[in-house]
């Protein structure tokens, strides 16, 4: 338990600090009070990798997303994560994702094998169902709304207040599609677009999501569990597992079960290459 309690302490001070100062071995060591040989043999054990390997992980991740969701110069990512220089920065980034900051950022890509979010010690990686989903054109209820990184998702609590709402009045499902837009600005500020799906004549916008391979994930409980959950999937699973987001609406199944939890359904689209099969289709019934 004690020891639990150390490396839970340790990952929680590497995020809180991973934009404040440089972290490395020596700095756990005298957070943590334990020796340097012990630190390292504790947290591979319970985290799977070397320390040194995580913090390096954590640092390239939290760039990655910089450059993936916003406009901000790689200047400023550099010297937000504490590098010493912009070429160090470049030159660890291509080491750990196999792309210079540029290329990561003009390809549009979400992951690379390296990509390590932030783990704690009952991080787990349920493995994906890969199903496939016929395009589907549908008019639905748009709500836009800002975040930052890290995300907290404490600007989705629009979407989720919607949610709440009309889950005890529906008689079946909600469907929900997301996309997320860079942002245009040189500031730590991203994008979400979310569509409720609903009939024509409550809807403002209409639009479709793709045909295409989806990876399908399931979650029972409630919706700050939820939001953790799908930020595991984007920052830990598909990456372990090999899979690259493709660049387009997801979608969302919401439902309340009989005990009154909340049951969660997840469709991530994703790129076909790599897949040398073409999963079973699974049809969908938006009433």
């Amino acid at each position: 338990m004690i020891n639990e309690m150390t490396i839970t302490s340790i990952l929680s001070y590497i995020e809180e600090n991973i934009e404040i100062t440089s972290i490395n071995i020596d700095t756990l060591v005298q957070h943590s009070g334990y020796s340097r040989r012990y630190l390292q043999l504790l947290f591979k054990k319970m985290i799977g990798l070397p320390v040194g390997k995580y913090i390096q992980r954590r640092r390239i991740t939290r760039a990655a997303t910089y450059l993936r969701l916003t406009s901000l110069p790689v200047s400023i990512i550099s010297d937000k994560l504490c590098y010493d220089s912009q070429q160090t920065f470049s030159r660890e980034f291509k080491k750990n994702s196999g792309y210079t900051p540029f290329q990561y950022r003009k390809n549009k890509l979400w992951m690379f094998k390296y990509q390590t979010g932030c783990r704690n010690i009952k991080t787990s990686f349920p493995i994906p169902e890969l199903c496939f989903l016929q395009k589907k054109s549908f008019f639905g209820s748009l709500i836009k709304y800002k975040e930052k990184i890290p995300y907290t998702g404490s600007s989705s609590n629009k979407k989720w207040d919607i949610v709440k709402a009309l889950l005890p009045h529906s008689l079946s499902s909600l469907f929900i599609s997301n996309n997320i837009i860079q942002g245009k600005e040189a500031k730590n500020e991203f994008t979400i677009n979310s569509i409720i799906w609903t009939k024509k004549e409550s809807s403002n916008t209409e639009t479709s999501i793709d045909e295409g391979i989806y990876a399908r994930f399931t979650y029972k409980g409630e919706i700050d569990g939820y939001a953790t959950y799908i930020n595991n999937i984007y920052m830990n699973i598909l990456p372990y597992y090999g899979l690259q987001k493709k660049n387009s609406l997801d979608l969302e199944i919401i439902s309340t079960g009989i005990d009154g939890c909340k049951n969660f359904e997840y469709f991530l689209p994703i790129e076909r290459s790599g897949i040398n099969y073409i999963p079973k289709t699974k049809e969908l019934h938006f009433p």
